[in-house]
């Protein structure tokens, strides 16, 4: 898969977690990010695995356990399918720009679009031309095609790395949802609304980026969930499009999945912890579903 390409999968987890307010914080439970999954007819357990989907590569940390779970599961689940076709990309890209030739100029009040753009060009060093480019993408796009010069050019994923261990193992890949699927969530929602949704007065998306890996790094998923649970913020109106209604089909599919193959589950971490989170609706259709530590400071 091409490096540049890796902004059509982009994070619909960074898009829920960089620029909103911290809300209430939720502290009960283990406090990682991979968990066991057992009972309720299960053969054999499957295991969840909460990702950050774009991380600068010196951040990247590999974790032996999961990768070693991963190797003896009879297969992945991801959100989406990543490893797919170079044509099929560029299909998927030619979707991400706005009808008609428009401008996400022509969706901001003058003070704003001035704004965005001086904070693009002068804070984030983009070209200009880029920059005009990138005015052709719709909303959600537009801010994910801003991520790489937050972070940097050498980028890593986890849902990349976990693909390659299973394409070398020769372990099947399902996914959650299609990328048609994505897309339609996004697209219900206006332009003008995405925009007060990604970019706020006092944009600064690498102070937030630092602050996401941070709170990831500690594998505190009930302070990632407590992210998107101030009701003052313009995301919390999306709320449940973004998450809610999506981790309910999730775990339909889910169930399926895991009784006929132990599966190795990798989807943002911040799907999991909350009242609507994964490992909540699991543990209601009868799972049981227990943490596993990854790191040396692990709460469980």
């Amino acid at each position: 898969m091409k490096r540049n390409s890796i902004h059509l999968l982009i994070p619909i987890f960074v898009i829920c977690f960089l620029n909103v307010h911290i809300g209430r914080s939720q502290t009960e439970g283990s406090k990682t990010v991979f968990w066991e999954i057992s009972g309720n007819g299960l053969e054999q357990n499957s295991y969840l695995f909460g990702t950050i989907h774009i991380i600068p590569k010196a951040e990247f940390e590999k974790f032996s356990k999961a990768d070693n779970i991963l190797k003896d599961c009879d297969q992945l689940i991801l959100e989406m399918a990543i490893d797919v076709p170079f044509s099929q990309q560029l299909e998927w890209a030619k979707q991400l720009i706005l009808p008609g030739g428009e401008s996400l100029q022509n969706y901001m009040i003058e003070e704003d679009f001035i704004r965005l753009k001086s904070y693009a060009i002068d804070s984030l060093q983009i070209k200009e031309s880029s920059f005009k480019n990138y005015l052709r993408l719709k909303p959600f796009a537009f801010y994910s095609a801003l991520i790489p010069n937050v972070i940097g050019k050498k980028i890593e994923s986890y849902e990349l790395h976990f693909s390659r261990i299973s394409k070398k193992k020769l372990i099947p890949v399902a996914e959650l949802e299609s990328f048609e699927i994505q897309l339609a969530i996004f697209d219900s929602i206006s332009n003008e609304d995405q925009l007060k949704m990604f970019f706020s007065e006092d944009l600064d998306l690498k102070k937030e980026m630092e602050a996401l890996l941070r709170i990831y790094k500690s594998q505190d998923i009930y302070e990632m969930a407590s992210l998107i649970n101030d009701d003052k913020d313009e995301y919390a109106n999306f709320e449940n499009e973004l998450i809610t209604q999506r981790n309910k089909n999730w775990v339909i599919k889910l169930d399926a999945l895991m009784k006929k193959k132990s599966s190795f589950i990798a989807v943002g971490a911040g799907h999991l912890a909350g009242e609507n989170g994964l490992i909540k609706l699991l543990r209601e259709s009868g799972y049981s579903v227990d943490g596993i530590c990854l790191i040396s400071d692990c709460e469980l």
